[in-house]
């Protein structure tokens, strides 16, 4: 990869370092300290996804008059005052949900927008895979150590101290992360990005697919991250022992990234995805059935090896069909415009979460039900891009993609 490229892999690690020490146990910490309100969490949830497409629409503005990496500084700064927020509020958390899930979703949303824009603008097209697969893989390492020391921390203290000692450390990380972006070169826009113009394209297959894709990984995101340390939680009933089974899968997870990051090319895309939806499948059908102890830890072996193979190519995936869309627009208003068929997803997928909560038996019945809702959509985006684009076989790699990330 380029200089440029490695630079902004750094400024991706220590982000996601510190998203990974405060976000350990994040979901759970809510749930204690809103005395286990589903419906409140959920609300939550939405807003932050609101708050997303906010941000999206604020930083295509915010283009034409700051670089790129002002928008990228400001991302994990509005990431960073959410915990900060958490800190200084302590027990008055849940009077204040809604407004912490807006302030999220404003860090996220920059965040991803920067992130997006400076991928497809910085890394070539053949090395997106290895780009994505690396960033997962620190992403894992550091699940390798914080899940077992945070589980350890907050059994130490009494209350809600543990949680706030986590958060706090997690600021490190990111004014590590803002520091590295002042080395990355930025850019602006010469005009405002026209994202609701490219909505309403019509008759292009890329653009088609890519719309299509991301609203069913946004669908299975909400659902899958919202609830699967919630589920665990349910399960094992002890912080300590979900961090020493985190640290032990995220070890295996850190194998499986590096060796994928390795062998990745991207003819090959099409028969890993493949495998990684019948895994993915199948795996979220068996701890629907057997929500045991030891059956989690099997399945949570299984996701560490085969789904950072998914998130590799759907991430990749998308920038390639951007990149091919053209049609009178640039690859980063598709970029752009792709949040909005996700954040779509994002809201059917957890209004359908709050529907099986609320009218399901109990909650363990509820979460049952959504292992299986979540493995479904690995399948429909397998069938999505080998019926709109046979996955790119044969096609060359993009010469825009290719250009601009060597011009």
């Amino acid at each position: 990869m380029s200089k440029n490229a490695k630079i902004l892999l750094i400024v991706a690690m220590l982000t996601v370092a510190g998203m990974s020490v405060a976000n350990t146990f994040v979901n759970v910490f809510l749930i204690r300290a809103t005395d286990g309100d589903i419906a409140s969490m959920l609300l939550q949830t939405v807003m932050s996804f609101l708050s997303v497409l906010v941000a999206f629409i604020w930083a295509s503005k915010l283009l034409v008059k700051v670089s790129i990496t002002t928008v990228l500084k400001m991302g994990i700064i509005f990431t960073a005052l959410f915990y900060i927020a958490i800190l200084l509020l302590q027990d008055h958390v849940a009077t204040f949900v809604i407004p912490l899930g807006i302030f999220s979703g404003l860090g996220i949303g920059l965040f991803a927008f920067a992130t997006n824009l400076l991928v497809g603008a910085i890394v070539g097209e053949n090395e997106q895979g290895r780009y994505f697969s690396y960033q997962q893989t620190a992403g894992f390492i550091f699940g390798v150590v914080t899940p077992a020391v945070s589980g350890f921390i907050i059994t130490q203290f009494t209350d809600l101290t543990g949680y706030y000692l986590l958060f706090g450390a997690s600021l490190v990380f990111f004014a590590f992360a803002i520091y590295m972006v002042r080395r990355i070169p930025g850019f602006k826009s010469e005009q405002q990005l026209r994202f609701l113009q490219v909505l309403k394209v019509k008759n292009n297959r890329y653009w088609k697919a890519g719309k299509m894709f991301a609203f069913i990984v946004g669908l299975r995101n909400s659902v899958e991250g919202q609830f699967a340390m919630v589920f665990a939680f349910l399960i094992f009933a002890d912080e300590r022992i979900m961090g020493n089974v985190s640290s032990l899968v995220a070890i295996v997870s850190v194998l499986s990234s590096l060796w994928f990051a390795k062998v990745f090319i991207q003819k090959r895309q099409r028969s890993f995805y493949l495998i990684t939806a019948l895994v993915m499948l199948f795996a979220n059908v068996v701890i629907a059935i057997f929500p045991y102890r030891s059956v989690l830890i099997g399945v949570w072996i299984v996701f560490a090896i085969v789904r950072n193979w998914g998130n590799t190519i759907l991430n990749s995936m998308l920038l390639q069909l951007c990149s091919r869309a053209k049609g009178g627009f640039e690859m980063r208003e598709y970029q752009v415009g792709l949040e909005f068929p996700m954040a779509l997803g994002r809201m059917i997928g957890l209004l359908c979460a709050l529907g099986f909560v609320l009218f399901m038996p109990t909650e363990m019945i509820a979460y049952r039900i959504l292992f299986v809702f979540v493995g479904v959509p690995w399948i429909l985006e397998f069938i999505v891009l080998e019926k709109e684009v046979k996955w790119l076989i044969d096609e060359p790699i993009s010469e825009e993609s290719e250009a601009e990330a060597h011009g």
